[in-house]
């Protein structure tokens, strides 16, 4: 980790230090007194307080109040970002992103300080999602758990709890799915075996019982197959690809929706 901190500096040495920055693409983190613009897909106008902006080093900018997690403004990895000191206007960074076409325009009145450096990650990140979004989809692609599965419903209540899928294999025969986004337990076994239990007592029929996760204890398998129960393993990584391409055409029907 290599960072350097700016303090004190005049406006228009820091323009030849963001400059330089922006060029090696470097992580800029500015603390100042801003206004900001953006217009392309809307417009907006943020009136002059007090914020910190951020350059990522794959030229994403993010504009953060002192409050909320979330940026008020923010360009994905952008194109071209231009620095400049304009004597009766301020220090400004001055976006440009092209599909779509987007402008983010910030002005300081004030900085307070610069730090400049460059970070290493190549940590590998791995989304572990809850389970009710495991559930839906697998619930929406019940291929990966089994060919010709044909989902029933989901959270059927089973006694007083409820199991996670309900489907019927292609012979005809019912199938009660629990989940686990971690290593299954001994517990997440017996608990299976309790509904498939309670379901032949309500409804004369034994089902299928499906324990799926990512991974499983020793005594759960030892279990699992004691008590007649079948296990599927499930990769999270899959199942998040899954997640990003239903979350992608939601956004997008959002959008759709709103233009309409």
């Amino acid at each position: 980790m290599n960072l350097k901190i700016y303090s004190g500096e005049s406006s228009e040495e820091l323009v030849e230090v963001l400059k330089t920055a922006i060029t090696r693409r470097s992580l800029i983190i500015i603390l100042g007194e801003c206004r900001v613009d953006y217009e392309g897909r809307a417009a907006s106008r943020l009136e002059v307080g007090e914020r910190v902006v951020i350059i990522k080093q794959d030229g994403a900018l993010l504009v953060h109040r002192p409050y909320g997690y979330s940026p008020v403004n923010w360009q994905p990895s952008t194109v071209v970002i231009e620095v400049a000191f304009k004597p009766s206007v301020g220090l400004v960074i001055h976006a440009v992103r092209d599909k779509p076409r987007e402008y983010l325009t910030v002005v300081f009145i004030r900085v307070g300080l610069v730090i400049i450096g460059e970070l290493v990650d190549q940590g590998e990140f791995t989304m572990y999602l809850e389970e009710r979004d495991m559930r839906d989809i697998l619930a929406e692609n019940p291929w990966i758990i089994e060919e010709d599965l044909r989902v029933l419903g989901v959270e059927k209540p089973i006694g007083e709890g409820y199991v996670d899928i309900y489907a019927i294999d292609k012979s005809g025969r019912h199938v009660l799915i629990e989940l686990k986004r971690i290593t299954a337990t001994r517990e997440a076994a017996l608990q299976l075996y309790r509904y498939v239990e309670i379901y032949k007592k309500e409804y004369g029929e034994t089902p299928r019982g499906i324990l799926i996760a990512p991974s499983f204890s020793p005594t759960t398998l030892e279990t699992l197959t004691r008590l007649g129960l079948e296990y599927k393993y499930v990769d999270l990584k899959k199942l998040w690809e899954f997640f990003k391409k239903r979350e992608s055409k939601r956004v997008s029907l959002q959008e759709f929706s709103k233009r309409k």
